[in-house]
């Protein structure tokens, strides 16, 4: 108890703390996704914690050496090389807003490098698994029916969980929509015959009634919200028997994975999947190197005509 208030008076008399509640609320303002709002708060309070304990609240008071301190902190308590790297990025994207809002021209992030770690790539559902996926939402139950939309929207669009959230009834008859996604970018989605008329047959069988601009995405007591969404891809994984966790971004991979190696130009995904640059595009790729890689060390001329 007397912890906690010594932290919240640091927090009063901090020009650190006030900054960050001002940059929160500006996060707010413009990202569509809560989450993230809940992630950078999150992840910048424990900072502030070890700020208070070395009694630096000005912007000045902090040094290269603090922060290193902070990181090397977190190693030593086991967190994973990853999670460096996540609390290295949310700070100075904090940081690099006060600086752009005139409220410090102090840059001791310029000094720190950011922390190392391997590359992890998560694989992409497998057409095996996807057909698992489907299974467990046949039926002609509306929650079912509701279910499968929800799968091949996913799956054919690339679109973040919290996009499809934010259609409404009338997005799931267009040809095309224009989507606000990640950093209030703004793209193309394009729904296939296949997709919409998996929405229809939804739509159809929804037992609420429906105005064009009404949540598309409901459950058994009324619309969904992003979280009640999240935990109906959870139960169509357990209900598939998928040995992992399904998460909703698993499709997101599977759209970006599947469509390199159908072919797909690398710009032309980056627009569909609404990416800034390539970097994140360059994990699915090295994804589908490593299918080139075994495609060459089973089909190998050389190595076949060698044998024989």
């Amino acid at each position: 108890m007397r912890k906690t208030q010594a932290l919240l008076e640091f927090w009063h008399r901090s020009e650190i703390a006030e900054a960050r509640a001002l940059w929160l609320e500006s996060v707010a303002l413009k990202t569509p996704s809560p989450r993230t709002v809940d992630n950078y708060e999150r992840t910048t309070r424990p900072f502030l914690v070890f700020l208070q304990e070395r009694e630096k609240t000005r912007f000045d008071e902090v040094q290269p050496h603090d922060i290193r301190a902070y990181l090397l902190q977190l190693k030593q308590a086991g967190r994973a090389p990853h999670t460096l790297v996540k609390h290295h990025t949310i700070l100075r994207t904090f940081w690099n807003w006060c600086m752009r809002e005139g409220l410090t021209e102090h840059n001791p992030f310029a000094k720190v490098e950011k922390p190392k770690a391997p590359q992890k790539v998560k694989p992409a559902l497998t057409p095996e698994e996807i057909e698992q996926i489907l299974q467990a939402c046949e039926g002609t139950h509306w929650l079912r029916l509701r279910d499968k939309a929800l799968i091949l929207l996913l799956l054919d669009t690339g679109m973040r969980i919290h996009e499809a959230h934010s259609m409404a009834v009338g997005d799931a008859k267009q040809n095309c929509l224009l989507i606000r996604g990640k950093g209030a970018k703004q793209r193309m989605v394009f729904l296939s015959p296949e997709v919409r008329l998996a929405l229809a047959r939804y739509l159809k069988a929804c037992p609420f009634p429906l105005q064009e601009s009404s949540p598309l995405w409901h459950g058994r007591y009324g619309a969904l919200t992003l979280d009640g969404l999240l935990q109906v891809v959870d139960r169509i994984g357990r209900r598939a028997g998928l040995p992992k966790h399904l998460g909703a971004h698993a499709f997101r991979r599977t759209f970006a994975t599947w469509s390199l190696r159908n072919g797909i130009d690398l710009e032309h995904l980056r627009q569909l999947m609404g990416h800034s640059d390539y970097t994140v595009l360059r994990q699915y790729l090295a994804l589908v190197e490593n299918d080139l890689k075994q495609a060459h060390a089973q089909h190998s001329p050389l190595r076949n005509l060698r044998k024989r």
